[in-house]
């Protein structure tokens, strides 16, 4: 979802290039690329100057950006719920079959539903005798 609404801002301040944010952004264009195109979260301070240079309000980007960051981030490197024991989660549960907690229910059962598959894939492979 995060990567969704950068490139829609992006597109929303009509597809600047890539160096022309970096120079506003003080990014290289090849870190501007990596930003638009990445796998993982970029880091926080990389994303608010990009949306910064793509016109978002400071007060937005902390609020509405930070938080779709956040929950990207942990979707990408969940937070085991025992190491976090008595901490608030405000909106957030979390999983009693992985033990993480879940930003997102549907990415979160999606999730859960592709490790299903693929457990069951690797049984009937191991199942086959060679």
């Amino acid at each position: 979802m995060l990567l969704r609404r950068l490139r829609l801002a992006h597109q929303a301040a009509q597809r600047p290039t890539y160096r022309m944010i970096g120079n506003h952004a003080g990014l290289s264009a090849s870190t501007i690329c990596r930003l638009f195109n990445a796998v993982r979260p970029p880091a926080w301070d990389n994303l608010a100057r990009v949306l910064k240079a793509l016109g978002i309000p400071p007060a937005e980007i902390e609020a509405d950006w930070r938080e779709l960051w956040l929950g990207a981030e942990h979707d990408a490197s969940p937070i085991p719920v025992s190491l976090v024991e008595g901490l608030a989660a405000p909106g957030r549960e979390h999983c009693h079959e992985c033990g993480t907690w879940i930003a997102d229910p549907a990415v979160h059962d999606r999730l859960h539903q592709r490790l299903d598959r693929l457990e069951h894939l690797v049984r009937a492979l191991t199942a086959v005798p060679l």
